[in-house]
């Protein structure tokens, strides 16, 4: 086909938002080209890097399948362990209910964040809040139920408390030591060039940490 016959195209809509979010990874020099180049520059990188786009794509799958997947030592990975300790609330919330009577501060707060809890996304950063605030609450019930409590009673609450608390350290465990440094990892390569430019144009994200602060690299 001769030059003259070509057809012409137009970045439109959802691709400049796109084109912004790589010109602004680009180093300080490269954003000072025009529109027009810029453009033809991205549009030649995506067909360059179009395979490194399905790499790191399938690279922050791998990341994802260390929080949702993950086994342990136990067979169990980190969302199956913040599954079986959100039962193991529930248990001891209609215990101390009983104890306590529902109306209870305690129970009723731990019922909240229970609540709180179930209706959070599987996403690292929202679920670790969510289980800061279930075990705190738990913790609180777990031992004004425990002051009154007979001694049949006391070794329900004791055996449902531990199941609780032992999930808790196999999830920090894990997340300490594969899911963040996991994530970390990637972050890192993901704020690198041209890692950060295919990953602005193929709408990869930097992965959540499951920390106090969601401390994911900004670039």
């Amino acid at each position: 086909m001769q030059l003259e016959q070509q057809q012409t195209f137009e970045i439109r809509g959802p691709q400049l938002e796109v084109l912004g979010r790589a010109e602004d990874r680009l180093p300080a020099p490269a954003r000072r080209r025009s529109a027009g180049a810029l453009a033809l520059a991205v549009l030649a990188l995506v067909s360059v890097f179009g395979i490194g786009g399905a790499k790191l794509k399938a690279r922050q799958a791998s990341v994802t399948a260390l929080y949702t997947t993950a086994t342990n030592e136990y067979g169990d990975g980190i969302q199956t362990d913040l599954d079986a300790q959100a039962d193991a609330a529930a248990s001891l919330i209609r215990l101390a209910g009983r104890l306590l009577g529902e109306s209870d501060p305690t129970v009723t707060a731990a019922a909240a964040a229970l609540d709180a809890w179930n209706a959070l996304p599987a996403e690292p950063a929202a679920q670790y809040a969510g289980n800061a605030d279930l075990y705190a609450a738990v913790g609180d019930m777990y031992t004004a139920a425990r002051t009154g409590a007979d001694e049949n009673t006391r070794d329900q609450l004791d055996a449902l408390y531990a199941e609780f608390t032992s999930r808790q350290a196999l999830v920090e465990r894990a997340a300490a030591n594969t899911y963040n440094p996991a994530a970390q990892q990637f972050n890192q390569e993901l704020d690198e060039l041209p890692a950060s430019l295919i990953g602005a144009l193929w709408g990869v994200e930097p992965a959540q940490l499951f920390t106090p602060t969601d401390t994911t690299s900004s670039g």
